[in-house]
């Protein structure tokens, strides 16, 4: 019986963490759009194909779009859950490029030294668990996480810079150059940037939308780590949506807070037409 409860523990457990591994993704339903045509931004929170759970609008920190040079804020009285997807209508202004982030209000959690080393390996974050002391957390660990996600757009085939755009997220996934100019079998380079500093040395998965939702996990996405310029490049292999995404989790500062996460993700589309 004992043995029963025990595992049935460490399910509950299991279950509890690949919850909370829930990563935060935003693309859109049409690779492109004509001016003043809407579209549609798909918010997944899970992985990138299919998400686990719909983000309602309480949990929301901010939703800002960058287009022309300027940062706006959309209208989300159209933020809606479809099943445990959130979707938005967005609008952009004119012909050129954008960007629309998604940003999360921090969640906090309370768990054992043990619980919490075990939290770190199902999160995959394999840096930090190789730091952690539990013996120095004898009242548990306690630890917030923040989502950032970021998406971009583009309207009729002027290619303007607000695919660099900063909103002002504390993690950010910038590329270095715009993808509509991005050619199948060129290579792609990008920055993570924390508060504006880059981060180095940091575990960074890019994969790209596959033809089947991918249940969990990373699916055939490749792990990268940025050099001391918080910096990384890929090669473009075919002309999907690609995805960008990272978990930078570091001891906090904060009173109250032994450990601060903060995830990002970054979503674009490569075009067969790129530069055309």
């Amino acid at each position: 019986m004992r043995n029963t409860q025990l595992s049935a523990a460490l399910l509950l457990f299991a279950v509890a963490g690949s919850a909370g591994a829930h990563d935060l993704f935003v693309a859109f339903s049409k690779p492109g759009t004509a001016a003043g045509e809407a579209n549609t931004a798909l918010v997944n929170n899970g992985t990138f194909d299919e998400s686990a759970g719909a983000v309602t609008r309480a949990r929301l920190q901010d939703v800002s779009l960058s287009q022309g040079g300027a940062k706006a804020a959309p209208d989300l009285a159209s933020w809606k859950e479809v099943g445990k997807q959130s979707q938005l209508a967005v609008h952009p202004a004119g012909e050129g490029t954008y960007l629309l982030g998604v940003s999360t209000m921090a969640s906090t959690s309370t768990r054992t030294a043990s619980e919490f080393g075990k939290y770190l390996e199902l999160e995959d974050l394999p840096d930090t668990l190789a730091t952690y002391d539990a013996s120095k957390f004898p009242k548990g660990v306690t630890y917030s996480y923040t989502k950032h996600a970021r998406a971009i757009g583009q309207v009729g085939t002027k290619l303007t810079d607000d695919f660099a755009a900063s909103l002002g997220y504390p993690l950010e996934i910038r590329l270095a150059r715009n993808p509509g100019s991005v050619k199948v079998g060129e290579q792609l380079s990008f920055q993570v940037l924390q508060q504006g500093t880059p981060v180095p040395n940091l575990r960074v998965y890019v994969g790209h939308r596959a033809d089947a939702p991918v249940k969990g996990g990373h699916g055939s996405a490749t792990l990268l780590r940025t050099d001391a310029q918080g910096q990384a490049s890929f090669q473009v292999t075919t002309a999907k949506t690609w995805y960008i995404h990272t978990n930078h989790m570091v001891p906090s500062t904060q009173k109250g807070l032994d450990f601060v996460s903060d995830r990002a993700s970054l979503s674009f589309e490569i075009s067969l037409h790129a530069g055309h």
